[in-house]
Formats: C-alpha cells, sequence, structure tokens
C-alpha cells in the first residue's frame, strides 16, 4: 500500500528486497524487472525467487556502492540480525540514493528495548524475553524513541489513518487492532533525510 501509494517504484527503479515475501517480489519484477535484488542470508530457503543472492547483513553491506538502491524492502528481519543494528541501518542508509525511500516493518512490542546474542541463551529464554525462538531483540514501544527513535525521526503516535483511508484500511483487511499504535505489524516508510545520525 505504502509503495503504490508513493509510487515507489517505476521501470528503472533500484530495488533491494531483503528476505522477499514472493508476493511483493512478483509485484516489483513485474515493474522494475531486473533491477530487482532480492537477498538473504539463506538464500535456499527462497527456491521460488529467481536469482536470489546471498547476503551477510552484519559483513556484507560495507561492499555495497553508497547510493545504490532507490528502494530498500525489509520486513521482519532487525529482530534477527546478531550485529549492532545501528551498523545494518547506517550502512542501509548509506547504500540509498538521496531521494530513496526504505519501507520496513519492525515488531514493535509492548515494554521496553531489549538484546542479547549471547548463544546461552536457549530458545524458550528467547520466546520469553523477543517472541521467537530465533529473534536476538526486540523493539519495545515504551522506549521506542530511546532506540529506534535515536535513528529515525519517528511519530510519537503511529496511525495508518495518517496515511490511508479507513476504508482502504478495510478494503485490504489490515485488521482494526492494527491502525492505531506501533505493533507487531506496523510499516514505516521512510525517507533518506529521515535517519537522523549523518
Amino acid at each position: 500500500m505504502f509503495i503504490k501509494k508513493y509510487n515507489l517504484v517505476k521501470q528503472n527503479t533500484r530495488v533491494l528486497h531483503i528476505a522477499p515475501e514472493k508476493g511483493i517480489a512478483d509485484y516489483l519484477i513485474e515493474i522494475s524487472g531486473d533491477n530487482c535484488t532480492f537477498v538473504d542470508l539463506d538464500p535456499e530457503r527462497y527456491d521460488n525467487i529467481k536469482n536470489i543472492k546471498k547476503l551477510d547483513l552484519c559483513h556484507d553491506l560495507e561492499a555495497i556502492s553508497s547510493e545504490s538502491f532507490d528502494l530498500i524492502i525489509h520486513s521482519h528481519v532487525m529482530e534477527h540480525i546478531p550485529c549492532n543494528y545501528t551498523y545494518v541501518l547506517y550502512h542501509l542508509h548509506r547504500i540509498m540514493h538521496a531521494n530513496a525511500s526504505m519501507v520496513c516493518s519492525i515488531p514493535f512490542l509492548p515494554g521496553f528495548y531489549d538484546c542479547c546474542t549471547s548463544p546461552k541463551l536457549t530458545d524458550e529464554d528467547k520466546v520469553h524475553r523477543f517472541g521467537q525462538h530465533d529473534h536476538v531483540r526486540r523493539f519495545g514501544t515504551t522506549d521506542l524513541q530511546m532506540s529506534l527513535g535515536k535513528l529515525y525521526n519517528l511519530e510519537d503516535e503511529y496511525d495508518m489513518r495518517n496515511y490511508f483511508s479507513e476504508e482502504d484500511l478495510t478494503k485490504y483487511n489490515i485488521p482494526e487492532r492494527e491502525w492505531k499504535g506501533y505493533t507487531p505489524s506496523s510499516v514505516l516508510c521512510l525517507k533518506k533525510e529521515d535517519f537522523l545520525l549523518k
């Protein structure tokens, strides 16, 4: 919905789609074709995505040239990466063209930010602390402006109705509980200038 609303994909748009969802990937290819780059840490999981490449967000981003992409998309990725998320978001910002956008979904959970990458943490510990057995961090809604809000210009009160009508949200089956407030399903549409670290 954000991609269509802001016309973020055109024929020559250079797209980086991390951990690509097939439906979105198919939509992007229809418009931008070979300008789409699909990546994941484990590309073998994506036998339905053509030409997907391996990319380790903790080690490979530095090799990508600055201003390489016009649109970066990732959904539920930041909570999985076992390195400093600021490092990853800094390099994603660096490889964005001056007029680029990043559309992303990060699961925001009640409470405070928490992170632990220790291999001693059990799956049960991770579920309790982060909400899922393969997560290493949680972005809490209570102190969001003190974590992710220190990197991006984020609204204090997130409300989907600032971007879409209630009619459209209902039409596209966005549950009403997701409309207001930061939730595990919130989508951010960020411009390069929204990154606060210069």
